[in-house]
């Protein structure tokens, strides 16, 4: 068996970060277009660490792809370590994962905020920068008490788009996109992925029949805000959505977000905003008693002229 077909049974056996997924990977990038790391004990996979490779000029990247907010690494722990195995067990799984990727003129790898650990990666000569993501936990079959940990100007803003607005479930993602596009034309910046791929990401998720779009309409149809929503048994995640800029004093997104929790808290035990690092948006995802939660992005170039061509490619990430 490949590497890959030995990472698709362990992600059928392991609850996973939905973004480390095969099948999403799959629908990010195609099935070509990435592979996997694997750390053993014995016969037994305990760490994966899955990649995508790409290429910028003459230049070997390693990147998350778009829409894609960690992609490892992660490891199953043994039971019964204790503290100082939970270390010597971790040094020994990434340096392992890391061993085991191509060369590449430069790596970005973003973690999921359980692991704390990124002393191996220093080690190996990665520089990190700490990055924010807001989650609720415990939210499995428990509404009354999400709703009372709710701010009081959030509250009043829920009760404020419920006079203005209804929400409805649909299967049209093309609300999505154009309301995502013209938040990001309210901001003069582009889309950063494109419709086609939305779309295919959307049909992957439905297959696997984790995913839902919610819209707020007012009484003339129209639509006022969009959220698409993806989930697995331990987390919901707010993937993406928008709302229309001459139509923000409705807080329908306010309430989107309110029934996505309630909804999310009947499918999963988590729910992560996916976090931001720009002000209001903060401001907003803290108002629905959320904590925050840290993560790493972990940078490794090849000398330092990449650092200063690493924007060029992607931006600010």
């Amino acid at each position: 068996m490949s590497n890959k077909e030995k990472y698709k049974e362990f992600c059928d056996q392991q609850v996973l970060p939905i973004y480390m997924n095969y099948w999403w990977l799959n629908a990010i990038v195609g099935e070509n277009n990435w592979n996997v790391a694997l750390h053993y004990k014995g016969n037994e996979i305990f760490g994966v660490l899955p990649y995508v490779n790409k290429k910028k000029w003459m230049f070997k990247l390693i990147n998350n792809p778009l829409l894609t907010q960690h992609l490892g690494p992660w490891l199953k722990y043994p039971p019964g370590q204790k503290y100082d195995s939970k270390l010597s067990f971790e040094k020994e799984a990434f340096q392992n994962l890391l061993a085991q990727l191509p060369f590449a003129h430069y790596q970005l790898i973003k973690t999921h905020y359980s692991i704390n650990n990124w002393l191996p990666f220093y080690w190996k000569g990665y520089s990190c920068t700490p990055a924010y993501t807001y989650v609720i936990d415990n939210i499995r079959n428990n509404v009354d008490d999400l709703y009372e940990n709710i701010s009081s100007n959030t509250r009043k803003n829920i009760k404020k788009a419920q006079k203005l607005v209804k929400v409805y479930e649909s299967n049209d993602i093309n609300d999505i996109y154009s309301l995502n596009q013209k938040t990001f034309d309210r901001q003069s910046k582009k889309v950063p992925y494109s419709f086609s791929l939305l779309q295919e990401l959307y049909s992957a998720c439905k297959k696997s029949n984790c995913c839902k779009i919610l819209v707020a309409k007012d009484e003339n149809n129209k639509v006022h805000a969009s959220l698409f929503l993806v989930w697995n048994n331990r987390s919901a995640y707010y993937l993406v959505g928008g709302g229309d800029p001459a139509l923000r004093n409705s807080e329908a997104m306010t309430l989107l977000m309110w029934e996505a929790i309630q909804f999310s808290s009947t499918v999963a035990d988590v729910f992560d905003f996916e976090g931001s690092m720009i002000e209001s948006i903060e401001r907003f995802v803290r108002g629905f008693g959320a904590k925050q939660k840290s993560y790493y992005k972990l940078n490794k170039y090849s000398n330092g002229l990449l650092r200063l061509l690493v924007p060029l490619f992607y931006g600010d990430q």
